[in-house]
């Protein structure tokens, strides 16, 4: 019997972390979309100096483009490796702020050109104790959700943090898009239940995995991942972590 409960253990770890893995590769497919828009234009510049050798202040101009859009390339990438390497890490108190704005850099979208306006109400020496990459997978999830809800009209998108003074953090993640149906809410962190269809846009599809995953994230740290929406008025996520062992 306790072979059997071992062996189930064993495979449930295992489904977990194929779930997490699957949910990143999603979030890899919807970054690449966006990571191409660097590297285009990168390869141009960099073609314009080579046909402007004697030209010296253009070809100067053109390697320095080339410059800055490789060095965003490769920020993009250590911020999304670092996300995968971090799963397995152990739990350990960090700062909040420097997590939020890697799951930015490893969206590589300035969601402005999505008239999406982003407002962020973090204390600079707020920590949470989590598995860092474990944390930014759940709230770059967050994020990419609610770009997507809000892609066709544009709108707000509010991340807040506080410390609830019970020992715990509470991270809010707001936005204003199209929201959720009444009828759904109560499905939405059902492994491969997803409220996109097979008429989105393939960048705007997922695999169902990714609230699913969150929950799963964030109960195991010993926390909770709570959802309030209302349609067409915008949906918010309410994520509450311990501060500390």
């Amino acid at each position: 019997m306790r072979d059997n409960e071992a062996h189930i253990n064993t495979l449930e770890e295992q489904l977990l972390t194929a779930q997490k893995l699957a949910a990143i590769g999603t979030m890899a497919c919807l970054v690449a979309h966006e990571f191409n828009n660097i590297l285009v234009p990168m390869i141009n510049y960099a073609e314009l100096a080579l046909k402007h050798e004697d030209d010296v202040v253009l070809m100067r101009k053109a390697l320095e483009k080339t410059i800055k859009h490789g060095n965003r390339a490769a920020l993009i990438i250590q911020s999304m490796l670092g996300m995968v390497r971090d799963q397995n890490q152990s739990r350990q108190q960090v700062k909040l702020v420097p997590i939020v704005n890697d799951c930015f850099t490893t969206l590589a979208r300035d969601l402005k050109k999505d008239r999406i306006n982003v407002e962020i109400n973090i204390p600079a020496d707020l920590t949470v104790y989590t598995v860092p990459g474990q944390l930014q997978q759940v709230l770059l999830n967050l994020i990419i959700n609610a770009r997507q809800s809000m892609l066709d009209s544009g709108g707000t998108l509010t991340i807040e943090a506080a410390d609830t003074g019970a020992g715990a953090v509470q991270i809010t993640v707001a936005d204003s898009g199209c929201g959720i149906e009444t009828a759904l809410i109560d499905k939405i962190f059902e492994p491969f239940f997803s409220t996109k269809t097979d008429a989105d846009k393939p960048d705007q599809k997922g695999t169902g995995l990714g609230l699913s995953v969150s929950k799963n994230i964030i109960e195991a740290q010993g926390g909770t991942i709570e959802v309030c929406s209302q349609p067409s008025e915008g949906t918010t996520f309410i994520i509450k972590l311990p501060t500390k062992n």
